[in-house]
């Protein structure tokens, strides 16, 4: 486990999920995004993320065994998300997170850019890079980072592997396109079979 304490106050520029969704929204009025990386690529891609924040947020159900578990345990859990305006995977999963997080009074979500908070983002790579969406799970009361999940759930980039293994030379464009034709299908299923199994195993060795 991963024992690394965050202390709060090195947090920049902390969001709730309302907040996140009300700068993507300001950005798109804009034709702006997050970063310094200002691209008709990324602004293109905020636009598209705007939506499909909207379209999870209408689709998403809560598992039953998920809810058990965070109505089981009480502990006060902080989940820090790193996430982009511009990224695809984080238009798809952050609604689910902050849903999942709306119905448990034991955990609070905060949101984070990555890119102004690189010191953070750097303790939870992903083969070497800031792949994101990244979700932190700490302890509200030691501070003990508990689990970090992402950049995709499990079942989803098993796809990603079998695709780019059956066809190597598939282009960025595609790539992208079937991933999200694959969250549509999954309808935040997988995420959400993940943080069973991570706070399972995280609370059974925190009781």
């Amino acid at each position: 486990m991963n024992t690394l304490t965050i202390a709060r106050q090195e947090l920049v520029n902390p969001m709730t999920y309302p907040e996140f969704k009300a700068l993507t929204d300001e950005l798109v009025a804009r034709n702006k995004t997050t970063g310094e990386e200002q691209s008709e690529q990324r602004i293109g891609f905020t636009k598209l993320n705007q939506q499909r924040m909207k379209r999870v947020e209408k689709q998403f159900v809560l598992q039953p065994e998920l809810k058990a578990l965070l109505d089981q345990h009480q502990r006060h859990l902080e989940w820090l998300v790193l996430v982009e305006a511009w990224c695809g995977d984080g238009a798809q999963l952050l609604p689910a997170i902050a849903a999942i997080a709306g119905e448990a009074p034991s955990v609070t979500l905060t949101v984070l850019l990555r890119d102004e908070n690189p010191g953070l983002m750097d303790t939870c790579l992903t083969n070497g890079s800031r792949a994101i969406p990244k979700l932190i799970c700490v302890d509200a009361e030691t501070g003990e980072r508990l689990f970090t999940w992402g950049p995709r759930p499990t079942a989803i980039q098993q796809q990603v592997r079998q695709l780019k293994a059956d066809k190597p030379d598939v282009s960025h464009d595609e790539l992208v396109q079937q991933v999200q034709l694959w969250y549509a299908k999954d309808r935040s299923q997988s995420l959400q079979q993940d943080l069973v199994q991570l706070l399972q195993e995280a609370l059974a060795l925190n009781v």
